[in-house]
C-alpha cells in the first residue's frame, strides 16, 4: 500500500475514532505541503503565541464527577503562567503560577488539595506549553490527509498529527513506556487557533483515575511584548 494511502487511512481511523467521543468541529483533512520534520516540530513549539492571556471555561469529567470552573490564565512561553481558577460564580478557589518545572501555590481554597493544583499545572502545561520532545529518532510521514511526527526517547513517544497549511495541530500523545500518559485534542479552529481542547489523562502521571479536562477559551489576546516581571510575582495582590 502506497505510504500516502497508509497515512490518510491511520488519520481516518484516529479522527472517526475520536469524533464518536467529542461533539466537536475538527480541522479539516488536508495535506501540509512542504511541511518537513523539522517544520513540523517547529510549527508545533510555535502553535501558541509567546505571550498572550486567555478567559476558558473548564470542565473535569473525573468518572461520575464533574466540576466546572473558570479561569483566567497570562502565559509567557517558553515555561511561565499564572492561573487563577474561580467558580461560575466568581468565586476564587486558587491562583497558582508556574515557572519552568516549579509550581506555586498563591491561593487555595479550603477544599482545593495539593495533589489536584499540581495536576491542573501539569496539565496547563500539556496544553499551552509543552514543546516536541528531543529525540533520538524521528519518523515522518505526509499525505492527502495531512501528517504525523513521530519522536522517540528512551523510554517515551511522542505522536503530533498536523492537518492543512498553515499546520494546524490536530492531535498530540504521549506514551511512556509504550504506554499512553495522555492524549491532547484540538477543536473549532479559528484564526489559526483552537476554541475548544480535549485533554484525556490515563491516571499514569496523576497516580489516580483516567479523567478528561475540557477546555472552551471564551476570550483569547496575544501580547506583542513579554509580561512584567511583576505578572509572575510569588505572592497575592494585597
Amino acid at each position: 500500500m502506497a505510504r500516502t494511502t497508509w497515512l490518510c487511512l491511520a488519520l481516518l481511523a484516529l479522527l472517526c475514532g475520536c469524533a464518536e467521543v467529542d461533539p466537536y468541529r475538527r480541522a479539516p483533512e488536508a495535506p501540509a505541503p512542504g511541511l518537513t520534520a523539522e517544520a513540523a516540530t517547529a510549527a508545533f513549539n510555535d502553535r501558541w503565541p509567546a505571550q498572550f492571556k486567555c478567559v476558558q471555561t473548564v470542565t473535569l469529567d473525573f468518572g461520575p464527577v464533574t466540576r466546572t470552573l473558570v479561569g483566567y490564565l497570562v502565559v509567557q512561553r517558553p515555561g511561565r503562567f499564572r492561573l487563577q481558577g474561580m467558580t461560575e460564580q466568581g468565586l476564587k478557589v486558587f491562583e497558582l503560577v508556574g515557572d519552568g518545572d516549579a509550581t506555586r501555590t498563591i491561593f487555595a481554597a479550603d477544599d482545593m488539595q495539593d495533589a489536584v493544583l499540581q495536576n491542573i499545572a501539569r496539565d496547563i502545561r500539556r496544553v499551552f506549553l509543552a514543546a516536541a520532545t528531543p529525540a533520538a529518532t524521528a519518523e515522518f510521514e505526509a499525505g492527502e490527509c495531512g501528517a504525523r511526527l513521530q519522536l522517540r526517547t528512551t523510554g517515551s513517544t511522542q505522536r503530533i498529527t498536523m492537518v492543512g497549511q498553515p499546520p494546524a495541530v490536530d492531535e498530540y500523545e504521549l506514551f511512556l513506556g509504550g504506554r499512553r500518559a495522555y492524549r491532547v485534542n484540538q477543536y473549532e479552529w479559528k484564526r489559526n487557533r483552537p476554541e475548544v481542547i480535549v485533554l484525556r489523562e490515563t491516571g499514569r502521571e496523576s497516580k489516580g483515575p483516567p479523567y478528561k479536562l475540557t477546555i472552551r477559551i471564551t476570550e483569547f489576546t496575544e501580547r506583542p511584548t513579554p509580561w512584567p516581571v511583576k505578572v509572575f510575582a510569588h505572592r497575592e495582590k494585597p
